[in-house]
């Protein structure tokens, strides 16, 4: 499949699919909670996605200057960086599956998982010849 064809692919699940998916559960959920419930869910995760964005947005900032003043290339906490920054963008953004998505970024014991995927993914796609 070419990358054409895959970018048009994640640009249908990302801006078509997942909304409805997303939708059709907060419907779900509103449905068994009830619908202040839902709300509330949904203002508290994207709540909790600010205040987990500072505290693991500062956490992840402290140990990557550790790493540069010891001379090291801070690889793990670049990485860690960014999953931090999404994370928290997909616990702002309204609905369970992005919230539950989110969340796996935040900490760091779920998040170490999907760094390691991360970088089995780059060192089989993204290979520098020097």
């Amino acid at each position: 499949m070419s990358w054409k064809v895959r970018l048009a692919l994640l640009g249908f699940i990302v801006f078509t699919a997942l909304p409805i998916i997303e939708i059709a559960l907060l419907i779900e959920v509103g449905k068994h909670i009830g619908t202040l419930w839902t709300i509330a869910f949904v203002i508290g995760t994207g709540l909790l996605g600010g205040v987990l964005l500072g505290v693991e947005g500062y956490g992840v900032f402290r140990r990557m200057k550790e790493e540069i003043k010891a001379g090291h290339m801070p690889q793990d906490q670049i990485i860690d960086g960014v999953l931090v920054v999404v994370g928290a963008l997909l616990l702002i953004t309204p609905g369970v599956l992005t919230d539950a998505t989110g969340i796996l970024f935040m900490f760091p014991p779920t998040r170490f998982l999907v760094r390691a995927g991360i970088k089995r993914w780059i060192r089989k796609y993204i290979l520098v010849n020097l």
